[in-house]
Order: structure tokens, then sequence, then C-alpha cells
């Protein structure tokens, strides 16, 4: 990863110059941005999948390329390599520019350019449109593009704007923008895991459900002590999220800038963590401290990481301070929060803690699906909370029923644990406490909030009213 020192200052402006989600965004893209051995900047094709609209994709590939067996990545614009130099004239200096060709070659030349010629937010994408591919996102062919040679696409700043209200004539041109939605195969889902929170503070297309993998696993493991009729305890809980990440991979919690300022704040006003050689006001410097503090500080830091005002999700807080409303034992939330830090500060690399930025304003909530059945062939949509400049929530019912489904035989196969229990009554149990649970919480973040429910079919999207939150 690259230093925070090795990097000019402005690239992470000072709290207060920039909005809190922009401000974020350049420490993700900085975070996130690695080097060759010669100083040409790259990000991953995972990463490069979670970025929003305000981020340009360029190809820069030959025209039958695009339109051949690889395809190119939808919304991309196109500018031949031979008129890459002139892209360092067309777009601020700050714009976010994402260079991809088929493997990587041509891309990396592209960005050794361009970063030279002053852009400082520039960078190819490592393995090109295969990486893409084998990462299970789809591509398109569509020949539209070869009209667009040497055409940038026009930012469209009314886009940004919040509407006051969020349609569904917004919903509608929001999920028919190939910029706000990104297909991933349903294998591919299933192996990796791509559940985010409902939350609607990131720009990024996601699979949402409350609270992300750790609210699935949370619903789990209450559905699974209920049918045992016991509290499980601290070390299997531990046992079950280890095994859990070998079997299933990826695991998504969330946290907010918010909560990650009132932690830096307590630890701050902590002796225990004077004189302790770590820049705390350096925000890169503070992420690495919270993802791998030292040994002798960890004990420490959990009993701040752990006060409810430091957790970060709504869901998981609300669950954390309404056990009695959400069906579930303060004990057992604690017990998962505490697990997911041990593991992520011993290096485990399968966890994924994110910070989103700014307060819930969120106007809306999208129930998103696919026609028909889910099928081992199915793609499935990732959609942005971002509609416009508004937050929404998205909730993926379908896709999270299933995943709830392949959770429970699961845990049911967790003899030593679970003894024999059933797993088709274990998920029907998921089904009720997941279901009761998501309606607390947009209850106390979204009540009042129109309902959209959102399916794709083959040649269409629907979008309709389901009612109000709370009505």
């Amino acid at each position: 990863m690259v230093r925070a020192g090795s990097m000019p200052d402005s690239l992470i402006p000072p709290i207060g110059s920039v909005s809190q989600p922009e401000r974020m965004f350049r420490v993700n893209w900085v975070a996130n941005l690695k080097k060759t051995p010669s100083g040409v900047p790259f990000v991953t094709a995972d990463f490069t999948a979670k970025q929003g609209r305000r981020v340009r994709v360029v190809d820069v590939r030959h025209a039958d390329e695009l339109v051949g067996v690889l395809g190119y990545v939808p919304g991309s614009d196109w500018i031949p390599l031979d008129r890459i130099e002139t892209l360092a004239s067309r777009v601020d200096p700050d714009d976010p520019v994402i260079l991809i060709s088929g493997g990587e070659e041509r891309a990396h030349d592209a960005a050794d350019k361009l970063s030279k010629l002053g852009m400082r937010f520039v960078a190819y994408m490592a393995g090109g449109v295969m990486s893409w591919r084998d990462l299970g996102y789809s591509t398109t062919r569509d020949r539209s593009i070869l009209d667009r040679r040497d055409v940038l696409r026009k930012i469209d700043e009314s886009l940004m704007a919040a509407p006051e209200h969020v349609t569904a004539e917004h919903v509608q041109k929001h999920v028919g923008d190939s910029l706000s939605v990104k297909w991933i195969k349903f294998p591919a889902l299933l192996v990796r895991g791509l559940v985010s929170c409902v939350d609607g503070r990131d720009d990024s297309g996601v699979i949402g459900s409350p609270g992300g993998d750790a609210g699935e696993l949370l619903v789990g493991l209450r559905a699974l002590e209920k049918m045992l009729r016991r509290d499980l305890s601290d070390s299997e809980i531990a046992t079950l999220l280890a095994r859990r990440l070998d079997v299933f991979g990826r695991f998504y919690m969330h946290t907010d800038v918010d909560a990650s300022n009132l932690t830096m704040q307590a630890v701050r006003s902590d002796a225990r963590f004077a004189g302790r050689s770590v820049d705390l006001d350096e925000p890169l410097e503070w992420r690495k401290f919270l993802a791998a503090p030292p040994r002798d500080l960890q004990d420490a830091l959990l009993e701040h990481t752990l006060r409810p005002e430091h957790v970060g999700c709504g869901h998981l807080r609300l669950a954390l301070t309404r056990p009695g409303e959400y069906d579930v034992r303060e004990g057992l939330v604690t017990a998962l929060l505490r697990s997911f830090h041990q593991k992520l500060w011993e290096g485990t690399p399968e966890l994924e803690a994110v910070a989103l930025a700014g307060g819930h304003t969120e106007r809306a909530v999208l129930n998103v699906r696919i026609s028909g059945p889910l099928m081992p062939f199915s793609r499935i949509p990732l959609v942005s909370p971002a509609v416009g400049g508004a937050q929404v929530f998205v909730h993926h019912p379908r896709v999270t029923s299933y995943l709830r489904k392949q959770l429970a035989r699961f845990l049911a196969l967790q003899t030593d644990i679970a003894g024999t229990i059933d797993a088709v009554e274990l998920h029907i149990e998921m089904e009720r406490l997941g279901a009761a649970q998501l309606a607390k919480t947009l209850g106390a973040l979204a009540k009042g909030l129109p309902i959209y429910d959102v399916t794709f079919g083959d040649e269409r999207i629907d979008v309709r009213f389901g009612g109000v939150v709370g009505e």
C-alpha cells in the first residue's frame, strides 16, 4: 500500500476543507492505491467495481477488441492509446480516472504517461478486463461505444443534485444507468461474498442486507440459540465465525466516520495509549492503527470499539442498544463484534472493515429483485445507493433469503456445537428474525420514506411504489 508520506499532503485535504464524503473518497483511494517498482499507480479490479459514477473508467484498446470476446466494462469511455495524453488537458488534475486494457500492459503505459503529466488521481486496473471477468463481473459488447471514440462522458451535475423527494421516475432513471448498476454472476457472488449493509452512505453497487455479513451472521447465531434453547458461549461464537470465514470467505462490517472520530477522541484521552508512536491525526496511520494495533493495546482498544456510540453501523448499534426489540442477546452482539476485531487484528484476510462518510440522509428504500427464479447462471444487479445526490436504502430480499438458506445449512453441519438440528427449520427461524430486525431498523432510520420495488427483467426494469415505511 502507499504510505501517507509517499504522496503529496494535499491529496488528502485537511478536515473541513472538503465535504466528508469527498475526503473519505480520497482517503480510500490513497489507501487502496499501489505502485509498481517503477512507480506507476494501479488499483485492483475489485476496487474498480466498487467505485461510483464520479470515477471515470477509460478503455484504451482498439475498436475490434471492445466489441470482441472480452467486451468492455459498462460505462467506460473509449480513448485510444494514441490519444491518451490529451486526457490530461481535458479533465481536472484531481478527477479520478482508472485506465483499462485487455491485460494491463497498455493501461500501465497510459497511467505512467498521465501521472507524469500531472494527473494526481489516475491509475490503471491491474489484470485488465480479464481480471474483471475472472471476478465474475459482467462486460458488454454494445457497439454504441464505437460512436464515442475519443469522447468523454459528460458528467451531468444535475444527477449529483439531491432531490427533496425520491420518486419512481428518479429510481427508474437510476437503475437504468450503467454507471449506477453493475452485474455479477451468481456463482461469483456465492464464492466471493459481496453482501453489504442496506446503508445508503455509499455510492458503489451493493447487495444490501441489514448489517451486511455481520448482520446476517448475527441472525444465524441468534436463530441457532433459539433452536438449541441455550446461549452460545463466546468461544463458540468465535469458532463459528472462523469456520464461516473458511467456508464462505469475505465478511463485511462497516463503521462510519463519526463513530471513528469518537473512538479516536476516546483513545487520545486514555492514559493507556499515551506516548505510543502513532500519529493519530494522520488518517491513513489511524486506519492502520485500527486495523492492526500493538498487541499490548488490543484489550484497551476493544473496550472503546465495543461502546455503542463507537459502533458506526446503525443496524448493529440498534441491536446492541435495543436487544429486546431485536429479539437478540446484547452479549451475543458484543461477542460477535469482539470476535470480528480480534480476528481482524490477527490478520485474517477475509474480513473487510469499511468506514462510511456522513450521516443518514436516506430518502427512499429500494427492494431489488430479478424476475424469475435464482439460478446458478443468474446475473445479480449491484445497485448503487446514491440516486443522484440522494441516499437510499438498498435491500435484496431474495438474494438475502438464498444466502440465509446456505448459512443455515452450514450452521446445521457444525454438530460439535449445534448437535442435530433441522437446517430447514433453522432457515425459517432466520427468515422470521431477519424480517423482524429489518422492520425495526427501517422503522428507526427510514420511517415515513417511500418504498420502491425494483424488478430487473430480461427486457425491462420495472419500478413500482411499494408503500411507506411504518404505514
